[in-house]
């Protein structure tokens, strides 16, 4: 599982915090996550390239939600546009919002012009990102060989993680990219939202796989799924996005038996999904 650094909500005055975050992250080959409306971010980029940093491994996010097939045309120059402003010679990872499997005209239009770029090498990988992940629209993309994965909120806190379309995805040959917030899971203020049996299970968890925290907890979650290829996180706070990498390369997947007991309690408790 590899560590993505999300972009989205910057401050227009440049961090040298961020920056440090940022072109360590290029030269890791960590995977940068972002998208051509994205405010203030230009200006880290514009720093990578003259300090030739290296090259950014990149998730780019393109919207078809409002005005469908207005978006749709416009896909080919977006992505043109995306190759020369980043200065690539690919883009590994395309991230389609929202859903485009709710229309069928969509589904056929965009996997008509996206193929090409597929088939040229230019794109690597096709996501589907979806604010209600568990849809039903979603599970007809399953055995839909065009989409490589799916990117959204998944995490031990999941409400619905058992249902059908979650069950589908581990039994299918899908990838998936977790979007987590770390201001959700950083205290205990969030964990004491749940009732004390909840926490109580949620405990025994983390004692029995000797986890430090419940930032660990949710990293371990991801891990023991076998389907989540990146974990997505956005933060300027240099210490945390550290503490997550460190987790990411150091914790060690749930068991399977934890990993369905976490999956269960969510179930139990219709947990609230708060990262």
């Amino acid at each position: 599982m590899k560590f993505g650094l999300g972009t989205g909500g910057l401050d227009e005055k440049f961090s040298k915090n961020f920056w440090e975050i940022f072109a360590n992250s290029v030269i890791q080959k960590d995977y940068i996550h972002t998208a051509l409306n994205y405010n203030n971010v230009e200006q880290y980029f514009s720093k990578v390239f003259s300090e030739n940093v290296g090259k950014p491994k990149l998730i780019v996010k393109i919207e078809i939600n409002k005005n469908p097939l207005k978006k749709l045309i416009n896909i080919p120059k977006q992505i043109n546009l995306i190759l020369e402003k980043y200065k690539l010679d690919y883009i590994d990872t395309v991230q389609i919002c929202n859903n485009p499997s709710s229309n069928k005209l969509n589904t056929f239009l965009i996997q008509a012009i996206l193929k090409k770029f597929k088939k040229q090498k230019i794109i690597n990988n096709f996501f589907i990102e979806s604010f209600e992940p568990f849809s039903n629209n979603l599970n007809n993309t399953i055995n839909d060989s065009f989409y490589d994965g799916y990117i959204f909120t998944l995490n031990c806190f999941q409400r619905g993680a058992s249902n059908f379309f979650f069950h589908n995805i581990l039994n299918s040959n899908k990838k998936i990219i977790s979007i987590s917030s770390l201001a959700s899971c950083q205290s205990n203020f969030y964990f004491e939202k749940f009732s004390s049996e909840f926490r109580i299970s949620l405990n025994e968890i983390i004692l029995r796989n000797k986890l430090e925290s419940i930032n660990a907890l949710h990293i371990a979650f991801l891990k023991s799924t076998n389907k989540v290829s990146i974990a997505l996180f956005g933060s300027k706070n240099y210490k945390r996005i550290k503490i997550i990498k460190s987790l990411i390369k150091n914790t060690k997947p749930l068991s399977t038996f934890d990993m369905n007991k976490v999956i269960s309690l969510q179930e139990k408790f219709k947990s609230p999904i708060l990262f």
